[in-house]
């Protein structure tokens, strides 16, 4: 096995990451400012009040991003809510009931049979809900509320 060598770049890789990471940002709020001010000019020509500017331009502009965001945080939040039905630390386990709970005692137990039904529980209610719910909304902002 090779030693670990120290390169010189090394120090000035987090340096490139923040870089980028402030060109991004940058060109974010240019892109912010101009819609931002575009908005305003549309909302002063067809003298909008504030509610009608957020719910005939604001609302329906964001819709499409807040069904994305929406998405993404419903499965982390129901990743972390099945992670943590069954915790092992310090060599004791806790847990509550749930399919999130089976599955490692399952898998602990050698018990196949219920470690592929819970597994196969998991991936369908996923599909059902996506099919059922979220495709649908997620239809709806894309046909609706595209902006090209």
């Amino acid at each position: 096995m090779r030693p670990f060598r120290f390169s010189p770049a090394l120090p000035r890789l987090p340096a490139f990451t923040l870089g980028d990471f402030v060109i991004l940002l940058g060109l974010a709020s240019f892109l912010y400012a101009g819609a931002r001010l575009a908005l305003r000019e549309v909302t002063a020509i067809l003298r909008l009040s504030r509610w009608e500017r957020w719910r005939t331009l604001l609302l329906p502009a964001l819709f499409p991003y807040i069904v994305t965001g929406a998405i993404t945080a419903r499965g982390g939040a129901w990743n972390a809510s099945i992670v943590a039905e069954y915790v092992q630390f310090g060599g004791q386990s806790q847990s509550i009931l749930g399919v999130g709970a089976l599955i490692p005692q399952a898998t602990n137990n050698g018990d196949f049979t219920l470690l592929i039904a819970g597994t196969l529980t998991l991936v369908s209610t996923v599909v059902v809900i996506n099919r059922l719910f979220w495709r649908p909304l997620y239809r709806i902002a894309e046909a609706k509320y595209h902006m090209d």
